[in-house]
């Protein structure tokens, strides 16, 4: 009798696993056409936001059907016909997502005139919100500090170049960034937070799994994620765009992997683009679901296909600069990238070491395709991220954290030159990148060079001083500005002269510098020098240097 029993609970068991896979509770319903919308081309502040509509108008982006919402008609006769609950709607992919009851339901929504087709998604989950522990970490002022102002995070802003931007005053100050990941547990028990919580740097929060607003939760993928790009401890820790403003967007769903996730990203993307947003991070990737049936081939995976990879083409349309990790799968069966990693106006991120070398783990892109893949790269293998709980810093691995250390240098240069194109951005960074001339799909076009991007994308003349060279020499001005830098300071102080053609000096002035960081001054206002040359001389302990200009 027992052994009857096991088997039958174990029959049991089958048949709810089998009824799990089968009988999805979420589905996709695309309709045929917009023809009858009450919505014009005319008229967007109707639907969109003013910062959404001046992001297209800066970058010369018309408006088309596919911003015009969902026909409202079809919508209220469907909710007439059948009773279920909308999860989300799509303007792009003119469909919604519906919770249904039973599958006679969704069999009746096909047979609506107005339905183009019907797909099984996944599965609506709900949870209790957990109760937040913020006492539970540390509180103090003084905090065991490194020698370099970055911290521990040193070395991945380094490779890039980024702290060059940071120099000249662009840290993210009015850049807007969507970070869509998996839940954003422990940011309030995060010490390295503490800054962006002051200056009201989170706008909002919405979750697109459960339908509400509270991303705490679920996952702390999240809150790693966006630590390497606003966590803010000078001499601990500093983020490669630490004064962005975030909003933060649950989009995966950790209790089971199924294509409604893509919906979700989907979803998550649209309401960036509505509300005006800048930058949208995803340390997200797909190939494989719980429902074998719902999985990518290599085939797939052909920047066309995957509703994400499509969600992604259509945000970067809009003039949104998507980024998204390229995977780690590297070191595994798949090996290759994740979607929306194939999307050709998406700049997909791997990962290397604290060298520049490949991580083993970092997904390839595909020979046979004309598109490179993975863009470039940053730091992904034992990349840096701050605590939880207390002051200090622990080593993380994964694409994941490559991608984001790459948005926020990436949002710092538009920022910098904020009259380029999202394109512009991911173009610019491929051509400055260390293997350019020789792309290939383990390492993209390689790590870039925000400095030389900033060059190429004509943000200013930059003069990076060494002690090998004394005079340097600038045939033009691109603008009304020069930027002058000295790495790894030896001295306190510095005098700057500007001298015209007859050796008269113009401008003169002491300034002050960090031991070993990195020194900055900007010389402005040469558009109002009348026309010649002239030189800047720099006083530099026992260095000095002359930069030669032509106006």
């Amino acid at each position: 009798m027992k052994s009857i029993g096991l088997i039958l609970c174990f029959c049991f068991f089958v048949l709810q696993l089998v009824d799990a896979q089968r009988e999805y509770d979420l589905y996709w319903v695309s309709f045929k056409d917009k023809q009858n919308t009450p919505y014009s081309l005319f008229h967007p502040q109707e639907y969109l936001s003013a910062k959404s509509i001046e992001r297209r108008r800066n970058q010369g982006i018309l408006i088309d059907s596919t911003d015009l919402p969902i026909d409202p008609t079809y919508i209220s006769k469907l909710l007439e016909k059948v009773e279920v609950d909308i999860h989300m709607e799509s303007r792009w992919f003119n469909g919604i997502a519906v919770k249904i009851k039973d599958e006679v339901q969704i069999a009746e929504i096909a047979k609506l005139p107005f339905v183009a087709s019907t797909r099984a998604i996944g599965f609506v989950r709900k949870r209790k919100h957990p109760k937040t522990g913020v006492g539970a970490r540390e509180y103090k002022k003084n905090y065991k500090k490194r020698r370099r102002y970055y911290g521990d995070a040193w070395v991945q802003i380094q490779m890039l170049n980024g702290h060059y931007l940071h120099k000249m005053g662009y840290s993210g100050q009015g850049m807007t960034m969507a970070v869509l990941d998996a839940g954003f547990e422990y940011i309030k028990e995060t010490p390295a937070f503490d800054s962006l919580f002051a200056r009201g740097g989170i706008i909002e929060t919405r979750d697109f799994v459960e339908g509400d607003h509270f991303v705490f939760e679920s996952s702390n993928h999240g809150r790693n994620v966006l630590a390497t790009i606003t966590g803010n401890l000078p001499y601990l820790y500093v983020g490669t765009a630490p004064q962005t403003s975030f909003y933060l967007f649950k989009t995966e769903d950790e209790l089971g992997e199924y294509v409604a996730e893509e919906y979700n990203w989907l979803a998550a993307a649209e309401y960036a683009d509505q509300i005006g947003i800048d930058v949208i991070n995803s340390s997200l990737g797909y190939y494989k679901y719980d429902d074998k049936d719902m999985n990518y081939a290599y085939e797939d995976l052909d920047g066309n296909t995957a509703v994400i990879t499509r969600a992604a083409d259509y945000a970067a349309q809009k003039g949104i600069l998507v980024l998204t990790s390229a995977g780690n799968e590297g070191d595994g069966k798949w090996q290759h990238i994740t979607v929306p990693g194939d999307g050709d106006s998406v700049l997909t991120v791997g990962a290397v070491d604290r060298e520049g070398f490949h991580a083993k783990f970092s997904s390839k892109g595909f020979s046979n395709r004309h598109q490179i893949k993975p863009d470039v790269m940053a730091r992904g293998h034992t990349a840096v991220i701050p605590t939880q709980y207390r002051y200090n810093t622990q080593y993380t691995f994964g694409t994941s954290f490559s991608c984001p250390i790459m948005a926020g240098a990436a949002t710092t240069l538009w920022q910098a030159v904020p009259s380029v194109t999202n394109m512009d951005i991911i173009q610019t960074l491929q051509y400055c990148s260390n293997q350019a001339e020789e792309p290939d799909t383990t390492l993209g076009y390689g790590i870039p060079n925000f400095l030389e991007a900033y060059n190429q994308l004509g943000g200013g003349t930059v003069v990076n001083i060494n002690k090998q060279q004394r005079v340097y020499t600038v045939p033009s001005i691109l603008n009304d500005k020069v930027d002058i830098f000295i790495p790894d300071s030896e001295y306190n102080t510095l005098q700057v002269h500007i001298f015209d053609a007859l050796g008269q000096k113009i401008y003169s002035k002491q300034l002050n510098a960090t031991l070993n960081e990195l020194w900055h001054h900007r010389v402005t206002d040469l558009d109002t020098y009348p026309q010649g040359s002239y030189t800047i001389k720099i006083e530099y302990g026992i260095y000095t240097y002359h930069i030669l200009l032509l106006t």
